[in-house]
């Protein structure tokens, strides 16, 4: 949970995907769980003009870690 309140209010793709990695190397989730983050997270998908973009991929991204831990 200490990782989750870490992630501040707006979240950059690569930083989503150096979170992702480092969750990948230390098993705190598989492959697939890192592919459905990754895709979620991705500029492709939001498409939005920033900043805002970066606050709902840090949104989308706690959330969907909660729930991964749930």
């Amino acid at each position: 949970m200490h990782i989750i309140n870490s992630i501040e209010e707006y979240l950059s793709s690569q930083e989503a995907d150096i979170f992702i990695s480092n969750f990948l190397s230390y098993n705190m989730i598989n492959e697939s769980q890192a592919k459905l983050l990754k895709v979620a997270t991705s500029d492709n998908v939001l498409t939005i003009a920033q900043p805002m973009r970066d606050q709902i991929r840090a949104k989308i991204f706690k959330n969907m870690l909660i729930n991964l831990i749930d």
